[in-house]
């Protein structure tokens, strides 16, 4: 080695060699084209059909066909959501089919005839979208989590207030002086106070 930082395009390389890829498709030409390709970037991939009724295994991307007969059963678990990137592949752009992409979580399109061009190009925007998506989940999650504590907190403080006759400015100082000293955080507090209280 030349002692040089390999590149951009090289680690974007390396880590879609450890990719693993799911082809959901029938045996054809088609499939044959992008297993072909996939393996030929150094991706781990494997090929199911028909669809499973869930995923039992993560994968990195999953390619799927997304057509008429197999839209409502085979792919459901789609719309959930999940960790990996959803490339549709497509044979036409019927108002349906499009209803369909939204719906399936789908982050990269791919059309029927497949061919080697664009594969790559799919796969860079659905993993960069999957990971952005994951990112705005993780902080919807956080946000519920924390605006949930708040609420206990204030219900903590309704009930602390009620029950020692004393303003909601002290119970709330009183609950936070008590998270401070027994190193516990304010919502356990406040949930043990509501607990207590029998509601």
């Amino acid at each position: 080695m030349n002692g040089r930082e390999p590149s951009a395009s090289t680690s974007f390389i390396r880590r879609l060699r450890r990719a693993r890829m799911l082809i959901l498709h029938p045996e054809d030409q088609d499939r044959k084209v992008l297993f072909d390709q996939l393996r030929r970037i150094g991706c781990q991939t494997e090929c199911l059909w028909p669809p499973p009724n869930k995923l039992v295994e993560n994968y990195d991307v999953v390619f799927f066909l997304l057509s008429g007969l197999n839209d409502g059963h085979s792919v459901a678990w789609m719309a959930e959501g999940s960790e990996a990137a959803h490339i549709a592949i497509i044979a036409y752009e019927t108002p349906d089919i499009l209803e369909e992409i939204g719906r399936r979580h789908v982050h990269g399109v791919l059309s029927k005839p497949l061919r080697i061009f664009g594969v790559l190009a799919a796969i860079t925007t659905a993993l960069g979208m999957a990971k952005r998506e994951s990112r705005l989940q993780q902080r919807i999650r956080t946000l519920d989590d924390t605006l949930r504590a708040r609420r206990q907190v204030e219900q903590a403080v309704r009930i602390l207030s009620r029950e020692r006759g004393i303003s909601e400015e002290e119970a709330y100082v009183r609950i936070r002086e008590k998270s401070m000293t027994s190193q516990t955080p304010i919502a356990e507090i406040a949930e043990a106070i509501i607990a207590a209280s029998g509601l």
